[in-house]
């Protein structure tokens, strides 16, 4: 089985603290963190969206991939506070390349929120020093042709009364060759939690094997540059070609309808064109140019 490496990238937005009734006053912060099945080969990063080189308590910032909003103050009950904190969550899948979509159809994607309290300014200087008092998850439905749009109010528990309105997209933006290792978890792990070492290390495959799938034999030194792949090679890198052709511009036309949706629901937004793609026209085009490609060769 050979693999391809997909990646999906979320937009994560706090909007606005809601305090209903939190029974301290203090510092408190909100941190989020994008989990992944570690049945899926997969590597996350992060970062902030319009992030400076500096940072302070007062600015947003990442650590070990995961969201810590600016810390605020919260003095009194039915207190609104906007943090309006972004971040970029980019997870790196490694997929069966012969069933692209339902693998990343069936990938378990989650959000993890967090709320830290700390009536001590000390604690505040140190990155873990803030402990957790409540924390949600939230399951993420992601689909690779329609993407993932919803704005949440999410609410933590009756002992921690209060809410973070929460906006997360998220779109399929790449489908390449593996440019990166993966390590394959250990038995019985599950969203990472077998720790680093739980697994062996993925090699990089090659470009040839990807294309022209596993039957592919790589020509001896005696074969010289000219060797031709058998046609059952050439209709694979093909097929290949034109299914993760399709499915980005599906990924990319299921973000466009939704961008669309949104300019016409909220007039009052800055207005924007984004270039409307024919898919089975570019398709064609797409699989016509690979086709003279191959004539040339």
């Amino acid at each position: 089985m050979c693999e391809v490496q997909g990646t999906v990238e979320f937009s994560v937005e706090l909007h606005k603290f809601y305090n209903v009734d939190l029974f301290q006053r203090g510092y408190y912060q909100i941190r989020v963190t994008l989990k992944v099945s570690s049945r899926i080969p997969h590597r996350l990063s992060a970062s902030i969206v319009g992030q400076t080189e500096s940072s302070s308590l007062h600015s947003a910032s990442v650590h070990e991939s995961s969201l810590h909003s600016r810390v605020f103050q919260i003095l009194y009950r039915n207190e609104e506070v906007f943090i309006n904190d972004a971040v970029i969550f980019r997870a790196h899948l490694l997929l069966d390349s012969e069933r692209v979509e339902d693998a990343l159809s069936e990938v378990d994607f989650q959000l993890k929120v967090d709320l830290h309290f700390t009536d001590s300014e000390q604690q505040l200087r140190d990155v873990t020093g803030a402990p957790m008092i409540s924390s949600r998850t939230l399951g993420l439905h992601f689909h690779p042709r329609r993407g993932l749009h919803h704005q949440v109010p999410v609410m933590f528990d009756y002992f921690h009364l209060s809410v973070i309105s929460v906006t997360i997209h998220a779109a399929l933006v790449a489908l390449q060759q593996p440019l990166i290792s993966f390590t394959r978890p250990g038995r019985g792990s599950w969203l990472g939690k077998g720790g680093p070492d739980a697994g062996q290390e993925q090699s990089i495959i090659s470009l040839e094997n990807l294309v022209f799938g596993a039957g592919y034999c790589k020509p001896t030194s005696s074969e010289g540059s000219f060797y031709v792949p058998s046609e059952n090679c050439v209709q694979q890198a093909h097929k290949w070609h034109r299914d993760l052709c399709l499915l980005l511009l599906q990924a990319y036309q299921g973000l466009r309808l939704y961008f669309l949706v949104i300019m016409r629901d909220i007039p009052e937004l800055p207005h924007m064109d984004l270039e409307a793609l024919a898919v089975e026209e570019t398709l064609s085009q797409l699989c016509s140019e690979l086709q003279v490609s191959r004539e040339w060769i």
